[in-house]
This record gives structure tokens, C-alpha cells and sequence, in this order.
């Protein structure tokens, strides 16, 4: 017995659109590769926001980036000052930021980890978070 085909439409890199006739299983894996990219692409987006700048960081890849020196050493500070201030948060909240912005895990994870409830992980990135930006203001 033949399986009915769904009709899916794809947007290509320079715009135009395909439609393809696939198996519903099929579709089902298109959808789920999709959503795992675009999972990584968040977990790449939150990694590269929180890199810290090293010489290498720096000349492969933020020199083009910047129109002038000085708007390098002023990024530059402000990322020394976010790396102070984190030093200044309670081991668990840096924990947990590590987690969320470094490693990518999504708070339901983390908790599951460390065995308390997703509020509490959820909460205390918040904490954190305002604590940073506090901290980094002063």
C-alpha cells in the first residue's frame, strides 16, 4: 500500500521557492533537522555573545568588525567588566549561566542536572542577570 504525499515548500539561499512530494515520515524528519539547526543556530548565537575576547578571538575575528580602535578598546573593557562582575555572582549562578549561555543547555536540563525545579534555575539566571547588569553599570 502506497504511503499519501504531503506537499512541502522550501525557501531557497537566494529566495525562490521549491515544493517537493514527500512521505509524511519524511516531512516529519525535514521538520526535526530544521528544528535542531535552528536550536544550534540559538546555542551558537548565546556561545558567541558571551565569548570571552582573547588575542586570537580578536584577530580572527572582531578586528574587521570594529571601525576604529577605539571602539575595539572600548568593547574590550566592557568585556572585562562583565568578567569581573560575573567572578562577583554566587558559584550557582555562574554555574547555571555557564550552562545556559556556554554549554547550551535549556533550563528544563539544567534543573533535571541538578535536581531542583525549572523556576528555580529559571529564577536564579534572572537574578544573575540583573545582578550583571548592576554591577557592570557601577
Amino acid at each position: 500500500m502506497d504511503k499519501p504525499l504531503v506537499k512541502i515548500e522550501y525557501k531557497t539561499a537566494n529566495g525562490s521557492r521549491i515544493c517537493v512530494e514527500v512521505s509524511a515520515s519524511v516531512k516529519e524528519l525535514l521538520e526535526q533537522s530544521d528544528r535542531q539547526i535552528q536550536s544550534q543556530r540559538r546555542q551558537d548565537r548565546r556561545y558567541l555573545d558571551f565569548t570571552p575576547l582573547t588575542d586570537e578571538v580578536l584577530e580572527i575575528s572582531l578586528l574587521g568588525v570594529f571601525e576604529d580602535t577605539a571602539d575595539l578598546l572600548e568593547r574590550m573593557e566592557r568585556n572585562a567588566r562583565l568578567h569581573e562582575a560575573i567572578d562577583k555572582l554566587t558559584e550557582v549562578q555562574r554555574r547555571r549561566l555557564r550552562l545556559y549561555y556556554f554549554e547550551g543547555l535549556t533550563y528544563s536540563r539544567i534543573a533535571k542536572l541538578e535536581g531542583v525545579s525549572h523556576r528555580a534555575v529559571i529564577y536564579s539566571i534572572e537574578q544573575a542577570l540583573k545582578q550583571l547588569k548592576t554591577l557592570c553599570e557601577n
